[in-house]
């Protein structure tokens, strides 16, 4: 029971953050891409957020969970270097909050690889 809760919760900020990039934001964060010099078209964006949503539920599936899990760390690597540049930004809120982000990214793509190292 404990590890499905620990799934459940893992897996629902790759459900939250894949759905916002099926939707308007994928331009946005194409646009975002492009300005860290890796262009990408929306539809490669919304095409990671099904992407991560399919993982996400995929963690589920005990023979798909250490695949799921690699594939969810291999999007969040890109994702959080390109969306959470906090060492580029002046406001020093906007860089509080965003170095928050990249470090909560980073935790996720530890227990990303954390999973898929388990049995």
């Amino acid at each position: 029971m404990l590890r499905f809760l620990a799934l459940l919760a893992f897996a629902s900020e790759f459900v939250n953050g894949g759905l916002g990039l099926t939707g308007e934001r994928s331009v946005r964060n194409a646009a975002q891409s492009e300005k860290a010099g890796i262009p990408v078209s929306a539809e490669f964006v919304r095409a990671c957020g099904w992407t991560m949503t399919g993982a996400a539920a995929a963690l589920f599936v005990p023979f798909l969970r250490r695949p799921a899990a690699l594939l969810l760390a291999g999007l969040l690597a890109p994702i959080t270097y390109i969306g959470h540049r906090f060492w580029e930004v002046e406001d020093p809120d906007q860089r509080r909050n965003q170095r928050t982000q990249f470090f909560k990214n980073l935790t996720m793509l530890g227990g990303a690889l954390f999973i898929a190292s388990s049995k």
